[in-house]
């Protein structure tokens, strides 16, 4: 599942935690809600020509989030382009890949959750 940067809406909050100015939040809400132990939290450089092969989360599930460039998805066999501020949501049981095609590196977030068991 694609979740577009562009569809995330802003909160302002005023001095957050009573500290000064503002802060802007995207709150990626699909995230929100799993349930599971954090197995790896990483970000991820993904240099030109690269890819991670298409493979399923069994007993797992990823999010990726696009930090920087653009990269080419295939998610659950739909191949797509996840740019900057997207997020990508690979369920357990589902399928995903990744791949840069450009000639710059691009760089994602990607978060493993284990199955609570």
């Amino acid at each position: 599942m694609i979740i577009r940067g562009n569809e995330i809406a802003e909160k302002i909050v005023e001095k957050p935690r009573d500290g000064r100015g503002t802060l802007i939040n995207l709150a990626y809400e699909k995230a929100c809600g799993i349930q599971g132990t954090i197995k790896m939290f990483s970000v991820v450089t993904l240099n030109s020509d690269s890819m991670v092969g298409y493979h399923q989360h069994v007993d797992d599930m990823e999010i990726y989030l696009m930090l920087d460039g653009t990269a080419v998805i295939n998610d659950n066999g739909t191949v797509d382009l996840l740019k900057s501020g997207d997020m990508l949501v690979t369920n357990f049981g589902e399928w995903h890949s990744i791949e840069n095609k450009s000639a710059d590196p691009i760089t994602f977030m990607a978060i493993i959750i284990d199955k609570i068991k």
